[in-house]
């Protein structure tokens, strides 16, 4: 034995059992981590793989606004003067109907009374279910 009272055998013995535990404990630490990260990525929480991830399905009114006639009436009759980016137009006679976020009456009454009063976009443009289609494409696409 040495001075101290302590032998070298039993120290050497000591560090490789503290760095064996180290060791092991690490290795405990990185397999729950990955069991845990793994399980979070399961929503279900039944172990079956996760749902693929998927775009909501747009709301049918406005999926049949944007691809029915009003559009090709808002860009043949309106395009020219009105910027709406659903429909490919930058005019800049009127309002930024993206900006602008109007609803179906809004656009209806505009039609019918010539913008908003101003006198730059004359009344009755478009009439009856020419004017309705237009309104229901502008509200349902303006800044989308």
């Amino acid at each position: 034995m040495s001075e101290n009272g302590n032998d070298g055998m039993s120290t050497g013995l000591a560090w490789f059992f503290g760095i064996g535990i180290g060791f092991c404990v690490l290795v405990l630490m990185v397999s729950a981590y990955t069991i845990g990260v793994n399980v979070g990525e399961d929503r279900a929480g039944d172990g079956s793989a996760p749902a693929e991830k998927s775009e909501p399905a747009p709301e049918p009114q406005k999926e049949a606004a944007s691809a029915g006639p009003g559009r090709e009436l808002f860009v043949s009759s309106c395009g020219s003067c009105h910027t709406l980016a659903a429909a490919g137009t930058t005019g800049t006679t009127g309002p930024d109907l993206d900006t602008l976020g109007p609803d179906d009456a809004q656009v209806l009454a505009a039609i019918e009374n010539g913008g908003a009063g101003s006198g730059a976009m004359p009344a009755g443009i478009l009439e009856g279910k020419e004017a309705e289609e237009v309104a229901a494409y502008v509200s349902a696409s303006a800044g989308r």
